[in-house]
């Protein structure tokens, strides 16, 4: 401000005009440095509160620009192990596939293969429609016992059934994961039709093995072995029910004779036309053997000896009055028959074998061509 003026000067109009003018002009510049000071302030907050928006504007730049990093490199992980994936399962001699909602939403080219579609077609199809109707419900079990959490994984074989109805066996181990908060079934599929082929085939081989192991080759009746093994379970069978066994033992008579006259050949057709005569004579139950030579057993579970003495006559007779036609030679053929019990002559195996081959004897040195019924001492 002006300082006052001096008491000469109080008086003079134009000196108080002039220090009137400069306190003016003073306090115009003392407002105007004011202003200027608060311009200078909020100027000053402003660009210290820009300063701090461009930090964190950098540093909220930064970290986006990390996570597009961290989420491109993710991306570029799961691009590549989806790529191994599907270069694994499309190379894969295993059908795969993945079941959502009772649809297959995903199947290898191999699983295509072994039903004959196209992936296009496979999508519109359940896990029954590749199945043979007979089998549909084998594998809709299997598929509601994954679905209800009732099991996680499933190994089964079912048939099944191609896109040109063609049937193949297939073999089946599932399990289960979560796609999107649901249970999908993963299964995983083999052709097995030659597999199964094979072992079909050798049982078949087995069984036939083993059919040839227990038959005589010529007559095709058991042999001696079967005997050996079955005869033992009649008798335990027999003595736990209480019922009688008994045994037939049969023997051609004078069959040296007729292999000496007739050849080995005729004779070895005399032994075809006794086995099946005696074949012809027999329940589904009973056991019929060649026991050795020309001798020949039956075995007849629940028949009393009285049964099986009948059951002998019939045979024996039938023998006798029907000659054995070989070539140019017609070759009259009898035999002669023992029969015994269980358990009245004999409890064992051997034992039930020796009484009817000593009532066999005791036919034979009465003249043969007979039947005769054990009536001695049991021997132990």
């Amino acid at each position: 401000m002006v300082e006052t003026p001096p008491p000469a000067a109080r008086d003079d109009p134009d000196l108080r005009a002039e220090v009137a003018r400069l306190n003016k002009i003073v306090q115009a510049l003392m407002n105007r440095a004011e202003r200027s000071t608060n311009v200078l302030g909020s100027d000053f907050s402003l660009f210290q509160n820009a300063m701090v928006l461009e930090e964190q504007v950098r540093a909220r730049t930064e970290t986006l620009a990390g996570a597009l990093a961290e989420n491109e490199r993710i991306n570029r992980v799961l691009r590549e192990s989806e790529a191994r994936f599907y270069g694994v399962v499309n190379q894969s001699l295993v059908g795969i596939t993945i079941l959502e909602d009772e649809k297959v939403s995903y199947s290898n080219p191999k699983f295509n293969e072994i039903f004959g579609y196209d992936a296009d077609e496979i999508r519109k199809l359940g896990p029954l429609d590749v199945a043979v109707e007979s089998d549909r419900p084998l594998v809709a079990e299997n598929v509601r016992k994954r679905l209800s959490g009732e099991v996680e994984g499933v190994d089964y074989l079912f048939r099944g059934l191609r896109k040109d109805g063609s049937v193949i066996d297939i073999e089946v181990h599932g399990n289960v994961m979560e796609i999107g908060g649901k249970r999908a079934l993963i299964s995983m599929l083999l052709d097995v039709t030659e597999r199964t082929r094979a072992e079909r085939e050798v049982h078949a081989l087995q069984e036939r093995l083993r059919e040839e192991s227990i038959r005589d080759s010529l007559t095709g009746l058991f042999n001696r072995r079967y005997l050996e093994e079955s005869l033992g379970r009649e008798l335990i069978l027999a003595e736990r029910k209480e019922h009688p066994v008994s045994l037939v033992m049969g023997d051609l008579d004078h069959f040296k004779e007729v292999n000496d006259r007739h050849g080995h050949l005729a004779g070895d057709e005399v032994l075809r036309v006794f086995g099946g005569l005696m074949k012809r004579h027999v329940r589904g139950s009973d056991i019929y053997c060649r026991y050795g030579g020309e001798e020949f057993l039956l075995v007849l579970p629940t028949m009393t000896k009285e049964g099986a003495a009948k059951r002998a006559e019939r045979i024996r007779s039938e023998m006798a009055a029907a000659p054995v036609c070989y070539g140019e030679s017609t070759i009259a053929v009898t035999a002669s028959f023992g029969v015994a019990t269980f358990p009245h002559d004999g409890l064992t195996c051997d034992s039930l074998i020796a009484s009817a081959d000593s009532a066999l004897y005791v036919a034979k040195a009465a003249g043969r061509n007979r039947v005769s019924v054990f009536s001695g001492q049991v021997k132990e």
